[in-house]
């Protein structure tokens, strides 16, 4: 089940990513991806390698879908 939660994941971002462009010359503006932070915590604690290189969250605008889910993060622990 972890490596469908992977693709999932990826292609969440991959779609947010592309929704996100367009054709305008909106240089000044930062682009900010939308992520849920649920689905992001839990990718990011899955990924234990030593050597992983670190994650860029300057532009990542958390979406927080799980606040009221009490069991959001049990899986993990």
């Amino acid at each position: 089940m972890k490596p469908i939660l992977k693709i999932a994941a990826l292609l969440v971002f991959a779609l947010a990513l592309a929704g996100c462009s367009d054709s305008s010359n909106n240089r000044g503006q930062d682009l900010k991806i939308s992520v849920d932070f649920t689905t992001f915590v839990q990718n990011e604690i899955q990924r234990t390698a030593d050597d992983r290189e670190p994650v860029n969250i300057n532009n990542l605008e958390f979406s927080f879908n799980d606040q009221d889910n009490e069991q959001a993060f049990d899986n993990l622990f």
